[in-house]
């Protein structure tokens, strides 16, 4: 925080940590870390250059995904935010378009961490203190439209791309782990209302799903940095998941 003070002057004016980090589910070299940036203004283009190059020297370190808002945009919603400035795996895009723009962030606002920032960094932290009375019912029907939409398209394209190839052949541990869980975490929310840590949305899936127990048991201990490796039969497995966390979508 010290640091983008110093890059750009009166800008940011607090951080609320999300995700994986405040949910006991942060791994080195597998998860980043998920920021809320409180600015005081929109950046300007000099502002915006600053913050991109701190970003980007960031990345070796861990990256960070994060979005700019100020407080009275986490006050509107995401409904009246058609665009913001947004960061993913540290590369800054000025003017971005859904991503982080959702109920789904606005809930992990209500129970993240927020620290208002000052000239000597970040000062106490605690528990954010914002809530959206609208928040729950948003992150659910977020979820349910992003399954039957972005999932369900990625899951059909993913399947042409292993079509022709060997059961036995070699697919990398990140692509599976995405697959797996990510579609999971949106059964979860759509369910519950709750944000699940991507391990936690394992052990959801399991539950719901038990014929995908190994997989996921797998697929937990790749995040947690254990040396599983995985083949197209997984990928394929990882997308009969998909297909059925689509299907959920579709109960009323």
């Amino acid at each position: 925080m010290r640091e983008h003070r110093q890059a750009a002057p009166g800008l940011l004016e607090g951080l609320i940590v999300t995700g994986s980090a405040i949910a006991g589910d942060w791994w080195p070299g597998t998860s980043d870390v998920d920021l809320v940036l409180v600015v005081s203004r929109v950046p300007t283009p000099t502002e915006l250059e600053a913050c991109a190059a701190l970003h980007s020297r960031s990345i070796a370190d861990g990256p960070i995904d994060g979005i700019y808002v100020t407080r009275e945009q986490i006050e509107e919603g995401p409904d009246r935010l058609g665009s913001a400035v947004q960061v993913v795996e540290g590369i800054l895009d000025p003017d971005a378009t859904g991503g982080q723009i959702s109920w789904v962030t606005w809930r992990e606002i209500e129970s993240g961490w927020e620290a208002v920032a000052g000239d000597d960094g970040v000062g106490e932290w605690a528990w954010s203190s914002w809530r959206f009375p609208q928040a729950d019912d948003g992150a659910r029907a977020f979820s349910r439209a992003n399954l039957s939409t972005y999932w369900e398209h990625l899951g059909r394209q993913a399947r042409l791309s292993i079509a022709d190839r060997p059961a036995g052949d070699p697919v990398d541990a990140r692509t599976v782990r995405w697959i797996a869980l990510g579609p999971a975490r949106l059964v979860a929310t759509m369910e519950t209302g709750e944000i699940l840590s991507k391990s936690a949305a394992a052990g959801f899936a399991s539950e719901r799903w038990p014929r995908y127990r190994d997989l996921l048991a797998r697929v937990v201990s790749s995040r947690h940095g254990g040396d599983d490796t995985f083949t197209v039969a997984d990928a394929a497995s990882a997308l009969d998941l998909l297909d059925d966390c689509v299907a959920a979508s579709r109960t009323p």
